[in-house]
């Protein structure tokens, strides 16, 4: 019993846990690299604005006495000797405009078109075609070939 009691009296040492302490980490430094500003060395073009033509048709009265006024359908036609100045993609309709049961057949020296489909009987029949390529075009009436001739120029 004796030992009992010299326990009791014995100090106990309290051992201390240790409690880890946080060291700070280092933070990682980010490192931004300025990018250069691209500047080109030549200008932007400008865009230009394209003109739209509106397609125009002229109307050209004909008869066994040849070639007359020429009308078209949205302004004046310049038409002086005979001769028509059109622009490219511009449509031409002969009419005819006889008292008389006169074939008329318009007729194109350069070959644009099959003369049977120009063949015009009686008033008021029509022909047409569409001028796409710049030049001058002669046109004449088959069966009266003597009759002056229509210039037809053709600008692009």
């Amino acid at each position: 019993m004796i030992s009992l009691l010299f326990l009791g009296c014995i100090e106990e040492k309290t051992i201390a846990t240790p409690i880890p302490t946080a060291t700070p980490t280092a933070i990682p430094t980010v490192t931004v690299t300025a990018m250069p500003t691209v500047v080109p060395t030549t200008p932007m073009p400008t865009p230009v604005p394209t003109q739209i033509r509106e397609q125009k048709l002229y109307i050209s009265d004909v008869d066994e006495y040849g070639f007359h006024k020429v009308t078209v359908s949205n302004g004046s036609a310049p038409y002086k000797n005979n001769i028509l100045t059109i622009n490219a993609g511009d449509k031409v309709e002969w009419v005819s405009v006889t008292d008389n049961l006169y074939y008329l057949t318009v007729v194109s020296s350069e070959g644009l078109w099959d003369n049977s489909t120009s063949m015009m009987k009686y008033r008021l029949r029509r022909f047409n075609y569409t001028f796409n390529q710049s030049g001058e075009y002669d046109v004449y009436i088959k069966e009266f070939p003597r009759e002056t001739h229509q210039k037809i120029v053709v600008n692009p």
